[in-house]
């Protein structure tokens, strides 16, 4: 049985991202003072009472047309409803209806769908002076909470258990569905990440503009393709942490938490742009969440890339060698080679090498090159074997780690990925001294 489908909708800064958090007992949607800092759709899975919900939070539904992205915002928020099962409305309890209420209650009222309305930012219900205008809405009566302190927010999802009609986890579900391969999308501000994202999709599911910064939240969209079965993590462009601040080093901050959700990190580069330091860097903090990682140079439709180039720079500086494929968000060019390149370094992400495989490989790197060696004593590795995935571990057996040099600790490991194609995937080695 798939989950029920709740979608929040209210005016900017209403509190909806908030509510959502607090419902869920996380912060994976970004919250600020400052209106209008979600523009894209966001899904999260909540489970109350042992029943799962699948619940979607939306950008401010703004109806000022001299707002940069509210033709865009208004467009998700109608794409959401469409697929909705129970609609929770969010209005600010302590200013009472605003014009943008009034339309979105009209919007509301024609889909026919089930409505709850929550008036929010309420932390003593005695003091409700709004009411009365919050019937006018027409959607019956208001659910009174306050998102910052939890208060009423039990009730709240008790009513939403009941009126989607949610069902515990197992029940009627789909057999043997194929596990989803978590992927983060991550580059520089606009390097076209939502353009190449919705290329993936095939759908509209992020705002995509020309205007760098548009995406501030990570937006999680499952797809199913002849590659795999995927869920696709779209983040906000990331500067520097010292370049940022305010609701951008907030949104730099979840682009970092996704990299821990993702085994796969898509590093989308742009072709009219040279590959440079923050691209590397891009590059560097995904692999060190431990993420396997692939460089998409996007907008080859515009500019043609010096892949060699490119390739050459990151088997240079990057540890995990990242393979590099050319891709167009707007012909699709590649996009199916990105997809098949996920899947395969899934595949490695996962996989287990055989201890005697393992061993073999250890004799011939060792045989190839001599060991370090100090104050006259050698390094000997004598025994390794994988005690873990996702991602690989590998334990190595030695007679003293003080002999250990940093540059054969990485011949080792260069030796590794050559020989089992493990390049783009990233490898925990750890030698141990000799009991």
């Amino acid at each position: 049985m798939i989950s029920p489908t709740v979608v929040v909708v209210g005016a900017p800064n209403a509190g909806k991202s908030t509510l959502v958090n607090r419902l869920c007992g996380s912060r994976q949607a970004v919250v600020h003072e400052t209106p209008g800092v979600t523009r894209d759709r966001k899904e999260v899975e909540l489970e109350w009472e042992g029943k799962l919900l699948r619940m979607v939070d939306t950008g401010g539904y703004d109806t000022a047309e001299d707002s940069p992205f509210a033709g865009h915002v208004r467009e998700q928020v109608e794409r959401a409803l469409a697929e909705a099962d129970v609609v929770l409305f969010v209005v600010d309890g302590r200013s009472g209806p605003v014009a943008d209420d009034h339309e979105i209650a009209a919007v509301l009222r024609r889909t026919r769908l089930p409505v709850l309305l929550v008036a929010n930012k309420l932390d003593d219900p005695a003091t409700v002076v709004a009411a009365p205008e919050l019937y006018e809405l027409g959607l019956g009566e208001p659910l009174i909470v306050s998102a910052v302190h939890g208060l009423g927010t039990g009730d709240l999802l008790d009513r939403l258990v009941t009126t989607a009609g949610a069902e515990r986890p197992g029940e009627d579900g789909p057999p043997d569905a194929p596990a989803e391969i978590p992927v983060a999308i991550v580059g520089r501000p606009n390097a076209g990440k939502s353009s190449l994202f919705n290329a993936i999709v095939g759908e509209p599911r992020t705002i995509v503009s020309e205007i760098a910064g548009t995406t501030r939240d990570a937006i999680d969209t499952a797809v199913t393709t002849a590659e795999g079965s995927f869920r696709f993590i779209d983040t906000a462009g990331m500067r520097k942490a010292a370049k940022v601040s305010g609701v951008e080093y907030y949104a730099y901050l979840r682009s970092v938490q996704s990299l821990d959700r993702a085994h796969v990190a898509v590093i989308v580069v742009d072709a009219t742009i040279r590959f440079g330091e923050l691209d590397l860097s891009i590059c560097t903090e995904a692999a060190r969440n431990h993420c396997a990682t692939v460089i998409a140079v996007n907008k080859c439709d515009v500019a043609e890339p010096e892949l060699e180039e490119i390739a050459g720079i990151a088997r240079r500086k990057l540890r995990q060698r990242p393979p590099v494929i050319a891709v167009s968000a707007q012909t699709h060019r590649g996009v199916k080679q990105l997809l098949a390149s996920i899947a395969s370094l899934e595949a490695r992400f996962g996989a287990h090498i055989s201890t005697g495989e393992l061993n073999r490989a250890l004799a011939t790197l060792a045989a190839a090159r001599p060991l370090p060696m100090k104050r006259g004593k050698r390094l000997k590795m004598y025994y390794i074997a994988q005690f873990g995935t996702s991602p690989p571990r590998f334990a190595i057996e030695v007679n003293d780690r003080t002999l250990l040099t940093r540059d054969f600790g990485f011949y080792v490991e260069n030796r590794l990925r050559e020989r089992f194609e493990l390049d783009g995937v990233p490898l925990v080695i750890d030698f141990k001294g000799k009991r």
